[in-house]
């Protein structure tokens, strides 16, 4: 009976100790399951994340380079003198002036490498048709801007571009030694349109009216600026940006955009005076003759008033 009872207890401790070993071994097990449970799940999140941080590395690539322009820019190109009609009225001024047609543009196809060619086909056969001085190009409207058109920190050639500029306006706006012009004429661009096309057109280069205003009527004397009507315009008030006119010559006109300024000018003022400019700068600048001397000596009494307002505020056309 006591080996019997030892015997029993002996098997109830094996089968004590056999127990504890199965739970201890399960409990590893469950930590080790656990811990590999974890262990995937810290994995994948990396993966995902790397995965994700892939993407979006791609895809910002993938913008960064279908966002490039589609073709370097040719200073010798942009120096180019064109040949355009608007208004049946002759006007030379090289490409890089002209503020749509200058610009290279931007490819956003998937086939960048074609969507180039194609955009520089384009471009010249236009510039091709433009460099004709007995057959200018006619044109419905055309952007103008007056800047130092040799800065730029993005291409290290436009320096170079000045000295191959035919015009001496433009050779002096180009290189920053003509102050006067710049500062006479609207900050941003000006737009020579067709008065006779007016009625049937709503957005001259970027310059529209707002919905549901009134147009003035347009001015009959040559030189004569009006109030056309309020701009649309993001993230102004109703009366703080306006779309100008100036009647140039003929059917020639300009449109532009006049703000209400800090420098106390007011709209008129500024329709006014920026309108004189502009009929300077047509008759002076780019017309079939240059006269630079009468251009630069005029203009200085046309200059805005100085403050640090005398740049038209960001403008975004609705």
């Amino acid at each position: 009976m006591r080996y019997k009872h030892r015997h029993d207890q002996h098997t109830i401790a094996s089968r004590s100790a056999r127990t504890r070993f199965i739970g201890i071994a399960n409990a590893d097990a469950v930590i080790t399951l656990g811990f590999d449970i974890v262990t995937s799940n810290l994995r994948a999140t990396r993966m995902a994340r790397t995965m994700l941080c892939c993407m979006l590395l791609l895809g910002a690539a993938s913008l960064v380079v279908s966002c490039r322009p589609s073709r370097s820019l040719d200073v010798r190109e942009l120096a180019t003198d064109v040949y355009i009609q608007v208004a049946r009225q002759d006007l030379v001024l090289p490409l890089i002036a002209m503020a749509d047609h200058a610009s290279s543009g931007y490819s956003f196809s998937l086939d960048r490498k074609g969507d180039a060619a194609n955009a520089a086909r384009l471009r010249e056969e236009r510039l091709a048709r433009m460099r004709d001085p007995n057959n200018p190009l006619a044109l419905d409207q055309v952007s103008i801007t007056v800047r130092r058109y040799g800065a730029s920190d993005f291409n290290s050639e436009f320096p170079k571009l000045c000295p191959l500029l035919t015009r001496q306006w433009a050779r002096a706006a180009c290189e920053g030694q003509d102050d006067a012009t710049p500062a006479a004429l609207p900050g941003n661009r000006f737009t020579l349109v067709d008065l006779g096309q007016l009625a049937h057109q709503d957005n001259w280069g970027g310059h529209t009216c707002l919905k549901g205003s009134q147009r003035k009527p347009l001015p009959r004397g040559a030189g004569k600026a009006v109030i056309l009507c309020p701009a649309m315009v993001f993230g102004g008030d109703t009366d703080e940006f306006h779309t100008a006119l100036v009647r140039v010559r003929a059917d020639l006109g300009a449109v532009w955009t006049v703000w209400r300024s800090d420098a106390g000018e007011p709209i008129e003022a500024m329709a006014t005076r920026e309108g004189k400019a502009i009929t300077l700068f047509v008759e002076t600048a780019i017309g079939k003759h240059e006269n630079y001397t009468r251009l630069r000596r005029e203009m200085c009494g046309l200059r805005r008033p100085v403050s640090g307002d005398s740049m038209p505020p960001a403008r975004h056309s609705q």
